[in-house]
């Protein structure tokens, strides 16, 4: 019928538009979450790509039903909103017809979801699970960059003062070696070259004009040093390849149906013998104790009752009097002990994979559920778009996912069956459809006419009235007012109007996306909340909510901006302002400026209040972890204790510490080396190391060898004042927080001090570029909303939609790439920040005066 054929047509984009946008956001937390983590490893790009589509499967499976559920949303909504509906039902025709068409594409959309999860989802989650796992184990190829300590390689630590990247001629070379069975030795050279061999496992290092140093490690008084003029040294350099591996091992997620029903049979066959060896051990336990109780009126033995508890009591009670006895019974009571633990561990695993087997079913047959929900909710609701649609759908998601999430981790622990932990969810959302249904036949709108009926109430209360008169309750309104009131006097009426539209839609949103991620996070980590009261689970949010509005509010300016935007062309009122004489640049001007201001204040945000709001989440986490009637007091200072520790008190001087602590504070076994060009001129060995408020750094007990051209002097001491190091303790080996932590200055002193510590400095000099660069994509974000919109007019608006969310995520993944490049020394900390920004502040500007003309 023409009808259905029109049905099935509408319903097609709402569900693209809505899959692509659920997709994408799943798809930006993924980049958020694996990015870093396998990009800096320096794998091929096709490695990384491949990472990605993996990840599709999983997304995919959660995304369509949501998606399913908001295009019937949206589709009857629209449809109610603009009384095709009325016009259908003037005409003699039922609702019943209208809803077989979105059943007979939802029952497809089931059944091909069904194959998805059962075929081709375990198949995928096992690919992704031996990647990521050989991934792990891939390390970056060691790079060599000047002024920095390598400690990539095997045994050796390398340090130069310079390096060309092209030719791989270095200067200032020292290199330390420290292998098990062989003397140490400090080799200085002033020049040098290096290469790889042709099968990339080693370094060559051709060394010039140097000298060596080595010693015994049991003969304090040997010492050995040997000039050369040419050396070669091969240093063995760590695998940079992903090696692939095959693994038959499957966990429950990369399993089909019929692989979990094999092992739960299995499984089930083998807690029958595990129930027949307990039988058998309960038999011959109750012999024993019938054996040594004549009267055999203590406890009843029956095998199918007797339990570890029963065998415990006759224990205490024969245990004195009997300890031959009780030693037989203890023995057989440790093996039935086992047997019960492995049937128990059998129970779990069956558990588990029978709510896997359930969720296959479930999530697919939820398909059809949504459109019982969708159908009725859009028709009564009479209002389409995808605003109301993605709130409707939002707000069924979440309990059905709640419903899923909690019943499959107490079907897990064998709470409730697994059965009712996976299709709990579906009844609900069954009942909920049938009643929505039973309201849309008789012909029912959603209201909320009890909170019009409230506010009535109040507004004709003589008290309310005369309080809400009082000047106190007029502040507010002033507050807000004011704003206005200067706007309109300083960018005219019509930007003000403009500007006034973004921000609706940015609050609106803003306040959504933050209520449906604090309520999903909330009941998908449940445990985390276990030992928290309730004030300290709201205190752990409100700590969230810095790091939650910076993460969204790139994708939440998008969105606002293009329906403030496409407002105005939708309504005609683009079209108005422009026969006015106002053209699209004085019109948007000031929201551009805004975006200025906001990228100013996300940087403001991101740089002071953002590392002080996780700083205080990270230690609510961790007291999470125990109850309140267990958590230690916090003990004043950190510890911090290094091995093998290196430091620079000046750029020629290198402390070496086998161990370093700052609370308690001490240094042992230590080593100041101070180098020449081509080799050392003074060696500082020592037992100890001290550090006064006052006076500073103090050897203790050790000897000095001062090397000259042709000849070495040997003293010992007990004490001995440091004239180099005049770093504190805690900043030498200052905790470095992580970079959510840190704020722009913090990062930047702690680059100064890692410099200190040979420490390479590349990946921290990236994050600092981007600190700044990462705050403009609030303002490219707004420049591209505008434009996409503003240019396409009324036909292009759902594709540009779709093409600006496209852009922002290729904005960040271009953004997250670059930068990790940096971080690996591929291009420089500068261009990496910045790349992204510059390549769509180029293309935001072109769109902005193509849409201007």
């Amino acid at each position: 019928m023409l009808i259905y054929r029109y049905i099935i047509r509408e319903l097609i984009f709402p569900f693209i538009a809505s899959l692509g946008i659920i997709v994408f956001l799943f798809i930006m937390q993924q980049a958020m979450v694996l990015l870093n983590r396998i990009v800096s490893r320096g794998l091929d790009p096709a490695v990384v790509f491949e990472i990605f589509v993996i990840q599709l499967g999983w997304i995919l499976a959660l995304a369509i039903p949501m998606a399913v559920l908001t295009s019937t949303l949206m589709t009857f909504g629209r449809m109610s909103g603009d009384n095709e509906i009325t016009a259908i039902k003037a005409s003699g025709s039922s609702m019943f017809p209208l809803l077989i068409p979105v059943f007979s594409a939802g029952l497809v959309v089931t059944v091909g979801l069904f194959y998805f999860h059962d075929l081709i989802l375990p198949e995928a989650n096992h690919r992704a699970s031996k990647l990521l796992s050989d991934i792990s184990r891939t390390q970056p190829a060691a790079f060599i960059e000047p002024g920095v300590l390598i400690q990539d390689f095997e045994d050796y630590t390398l340090y130069t003062h310079d390096v060309d990247p092209v030719t791989g001629d270095l200067s200032g070379i020292r290199i330390m070696t420290d292998a098990a069975g062989q003397d140490p030795t400090v080799t200085v050279a002033a020049s040098g070259n290096v290469r790889m061999t042709n099968d990339q496992r080693f370094l060559k290092l051709t060394l010039h004009n140097g000298e060596t140093h080595s010693y015994p490690r049991d003969a304090d008084q040997e010492y050995y040093i040997g000039e050369f003029e040419k050396q070669v040294i091969y240093i063995q350099n760590v695998d940079s390849r992903l090696q692939r591996t095959e693994s038959d091992y499957r966990g429950n997620r990369e399993k089909t149906i019929a692989m979990m029903l094999s092992d739960v049979e299995d499984l089930r066959e083998a807690n029958q013998n595990i129930l027949v060896n307990h039988h058998k051990i309960i038999d011959t336990l109750s012999a024993q104790m019938t054996r040594y109780d004549s009267l055999n009126k203590v406890l009843p033995y029956d095998s199918e009752q007797t339990d570890i508890m029963s065998f415990d009591k006759w224990i205490q009670h024969y245990g004195k009097s009997i300890p031959v006895a009780s030693n037989e019974v203890l023995k057989n009571k440790d093996a039935l002990q086992r047997v019960i633990r492995r049937k128990h561990s059998n129970d779990l695993s069956i558990a588990q994979y029978m709510v896997e087997v359930h969720k296959k079913y479930a999530i697919p047959a939820a398909v059809l559920l949504f459109v019982l929900i969708g159908a009725p909710l859009g028709i009564m609701a009479k209002r389409g778009g995808l605003a109301v649609g993605g709130s409707y759908s939002l707000f069924f998601f979440i309990i059905y996912w709640a419903f899923l999430i909690v019943g499959e981790s107490w079907a897990d622990n064998l709470i409730i069956s697994p059965f009712l932990g996976m299709w709990s969810g579906n009844i609900l959302i069954a009942i909920a459809g049938l009643v929505l249904l039973y309201f849309m036949l008789q012909e029912k709108t959603i209201r909320f006419d009890f909170v019009k009926h409230f506010f009535a109430f109040l507004t004709k209360n003589q008290l309310i009235k005369s309080i809400s008169k009082s000047f106190i309750f007029k502040i507010p309104g002033i507050i807000f007012l004011l704003p206005k009131i200067i706007t309109r006097k300083c960018i005219k009426i019509l930007p003000t109007y403009l500007m006034g539209q973004f921000l609706s839609y940015t609050i609106g949103l803003l306040i959504a996306v933050l209520v449906i991620f604090v309520v999903v996070d909330y009941v998908s980590n449940l445990r985390r909340f276990e030992h928290a009261t309730l004030l300290e689970a709201l205190l752990y949010y409100w700590y969230y909510l810095p790091w939650l509005i910076q993460t969204m509010l790139p994708v939440v300016l998008l969105l606002a901006s293009m329906f403030a935007m496409g407002k105005l062309v939708k309504q005609s009122e683009l079209t108005a302002i422009k026969a006015a004489g106002v053209n699209i640049r004085q019109l948007t001007f000031p929201l551009l400026g805004f975006a200025l201001f906001l990228s100013v204040a996300a940087f403001y945000g991101g740089e002071v209040i953002l590392p002080l709001a996780n700083e205080r989440r990270a230690e609510l986490s961790e007291q999470f972890r125990h109850p309140p009637s267990m958590r230690d007091s916090r003990q004043p200072g950190r510890r911090e204790y290094r091995r093998n520790f290196f430091y620079f008190g000046d750029p020629n001087t290198m402390y070496v510490f086998k161990e370093f602590s700052t609370n308690p504070q001490f240094a042992r076994q230590i080593q100041r080396l101070s180098f020449r060009e081509d080799g050392l001129m003074q060696r500082i060995d020592a037992e100890e190391m001290v550090y006064d408020e006052n006076s500073g750094w103090k050897f203790l007990n050790g000897q000095i060898r001062s090397f000259g051209r042709k000849d070495s002097i040997l003293l010992t001491f007990d004490t001995l004042d440091d004239d180099v190091l005049t770093s504190k303790p805690h900043d030498m080996v200052k905790y470095v927080r992580s970079k959510r932590e840190m704020s722009y200055w913090e990062l930047k002193n702690y680059i100064e001090i890692s410099r200190q510590r040979g420490e390479q400095v590349q990946r921290h000099k990236a994050e600092l570029h981007f600190k700044i660069a990462l705050p403009l994509m609030n303002f490219l974000v707004i420049l591209l909303g505008v434009a996409i919109t503003a240019r396409t007019g009324r036909k292009g608006g759902p594709i540009n939609f779709a093409i600006g969310l496209m852009m922002v995520f290729a904005y960040w993944i271009i953004s997250r790439s670059t930068m990790v490049l940096a971080q690996n020394g591929t291009i420089t900390p500068l261009a990496g920040a910045w790349i992204g920004n510059i390549i769509f502040t180029v293309i935001g500007i072109i769109l902005y005066r193509k849409a201007a003309h």
